[in-house]
C-alpha cells in the first residue's frame, strides 16, 4: 500500500484580537492509500471544511503537518488536486461549455482545441448537462450550478479530489446519480479521493473507508471500513450491511450531535 496523504498532529485555532480562541479541530493524524475514497463525517462546527481546507493548502494550520504524495502542503494549493465546494463556484459571465473548459485553457495543461473540446463534450454528458452547453449560469437551477462546478473540476482529470459537500445542492435522485458518477470516474482514473459529507448515507455508499470526528474541536472518534468492492454503484443500498453501517455512524454521532448543538 502506498501512503499518498499523511496528517501528522493537525491542529487549528481562530485567534481573533480581543476575543476568545476557538480550538477548531485537532490534534489530527491520519492516512490515506493511494487510489482509496474517504471520506469524512462530523456533526457541524467539527471543523470538517477547515481540515480540507488544510489538506489542500488553502490554509495553515495552527500547527502539525500535511504530507501529499511526499511532498510538504503548505499555504498553496499542489498542481495534482482538483477541489469541489458546496457553493456554487461557476463564472456568470461564461457559458456552461465555457465554464468546464477554463481551466484546460487557462491551466498547466498543453491541449489542443480539439483535445479541450473532446473532454468538454464527455464531461457536459457525464454531469447530465447535454442540451444546456450555451446556456448562462443565471439560466440554470442551483443544482445544474453545481454539476457544472463538479465538471470544471473533473475535467481537468486530477491525482487527488478534495469534495467538500459537492452534491449538497442536488435532489435525492440526481445526488444518487452523481455519486454513481464519481465512483465511475474514481475507478477509470485511479484518483485518491476525500470527501466531507454530512449524509451518512452518501458517505457508507461512495467510500472505502470513514473517519468520523467528535463535536468541536474536532477529534477523530472512530473509523469505519465499509469493506465493498471497489466495482460498486447505488445499488450496494440494498445490501443489510449498508443500513447497518449508517446505523453504526449515527450511533458514534448521537452523542457528538447533541453536545455540537449545545455549543
Amino acid at each position: 500500500m502506498t501512503v499518498a496523504l499523511t496528517v501528522d498532529q493537525l491542529s487549528l485555532v481562530y485567534r481573533r484580537a480581543g476575543q476568545p480562541d476557538t480550538h477548531a479541530f485537532g490534534p489530527l493524524s491520519f492516512s490515506i492509500a493511494a487510489g482509496e475514497l474517504v471520506s469524512i463525517v462530523g456533526p457541524s462546527g467539527c471543523g470538517k471544511s477547515s481540515l480540507l481546507d488544510c489538506v489542500s493548502g488553502l490554509m495553515r494550520a495552527t500547527s502539525g503537518e500535511v504530507m501529499l504524495d511526499g511532498q510538504r502542503v503548505d499555504g498553496q494549493v499542489p498542481p495534482q488536486v482538483g477541489m469541489v465546494f458546496q457553493q456554487d463556484a461557476s463564472f456568470p459571465w461564461l457559458t456552461v461549455r465555457n465554464n468546464i473548459a477554463f481551466g484546460l485553457r487557462h491551466g498547466r495543461q498543453a491541449l489542443s482545441a480539439a483535445d479541450i473540446a473532446a473532454r468538454v463534450d464527455a464531461a457536459i454528458v457525464q454531469v447530465g448537462l447535454n442540451g444546456f452547453e450555451d446556456h448562462y449560469p443565471a439560466q440554470l437551477s442551483g443544482g445544474m450550478r453545481q454539476r457544472v462546478s463538479i465538471a470544471r473540476t473533473l475535467v481537468m482529470r486530477p491525482q487527488w479530489l478534495l469534495l467538500d459537500e459537492p452534491f449538497a445542492a442536488l435532489d435525492p435522485q440526481t445526488r444518487l446519480l452523481m455519486g454513481e458518477e464519481l465512483l465511475a470516474l474514481w475507478r477509470q482514473s485511479g484518483a485518491t479521493i476525500l470527501l466531507i459529507t454530512h449524509s451518512l448515507e452518501e458517505a457508507v455508499l461512495l467510500s472505502d473507508r470513514i473517519l468520523v470526528m467528535s463535536a468541536r474541536p474536532g477529534l477523530l472518534k472512530h473509523e469505519l471500513c465499509t469493506g465493498w468492492p471497489r466495482e460498486r454503484d447505488a445499488g450496494i443500498t440494498a445490501n443489510p450491511n449498508f443500513a447497518r453501517q449508517v446505523n453504526v455512524l449515527w450511533s458514534v454521532l448521537r452523542d457528538e450531535a447533541q453536545v455540537a448543538m449545545r455549543m
